[in-house]
């Protein structure tokens, strides 16, 4: 008989899960060779972006998945499972996980959940392609300011034409007059 202290322990299990998959990105990858020291090392890397890596049950996250109304759970859990998850850094922790796939065959990305949508591994790999948050930032002050930078040039550039135009006379004038 199962003891009240065990189905307990087991709810809040499951409700742990649920925080961990309402944040925006959540990666499921196959940790299987992977050392402590360089399980560690992912771990860090993960956390230097404020995001966190767990390892997860495949009984608790069925147990989880059974309750959704997206019918996820064998497909996705059957062997050792580890998470990565971040609330607002979730490009940069797609860019770790692939980057760590690449680096270290000892791991294997499964699929994600990106603003509560499954992916797969090909759409985390895509994922993991686009610019961070920073960049996008960069290149929408860029695409604003250089619209705005070539009007002021070609409003400016009759009078720049107009001073040019003047100095060139000028300087003809005054070779006629050394000439003349």
């Amino acid at each position: 008989m199962v003891s009240t202290q065990i189905l307990k322990r087991k709810k809040k299990e499951v409700e742990n899960l649920r925080k961990l998959f309402s944040n925006n990105g959540v990666y499921l990858f196959d940790y299987r060779g992977l050392n402590v020291s360089e399980f560690e090392d992912l771990r860090n890397r993960v956390k230097k972006v404020g995001a966190n890596v767990k390892v997860i049950k495949d009984r608790i996250a069925i147990k989880y998945f059974e309750g959704q109304k997206e019918k996820h759970g064998r497909e996705l859990f059957n062997g050792p499972i580890a998470v990565a998850y971040a609330e607002e850094n979730f490009v940069e922790v797609a860019k770790i996980i692939v980057d760590f796939e690449k680096d270290n065959k000892n791991i294997k990305i499964k699929s994600g959940f990106i603003e509560d949508t499954f992916v797969d591994v090909n759409k985390v790999r895509e994922v993991a392609k686009l610019p961070n948050k920073e960049q996008l930032i960069a290149q929408v002050a860029f695409s604003v300011a250089m619209p705005l930078k070539k009007f002021g040039m070609s409003l400016s550039a009759p009078l720049k034409n107009f001073v040019v135009l003047l100095n060139n006379l000028k300087d003809k004038r005054e070779k006629e007059k050394n000439n003349g």
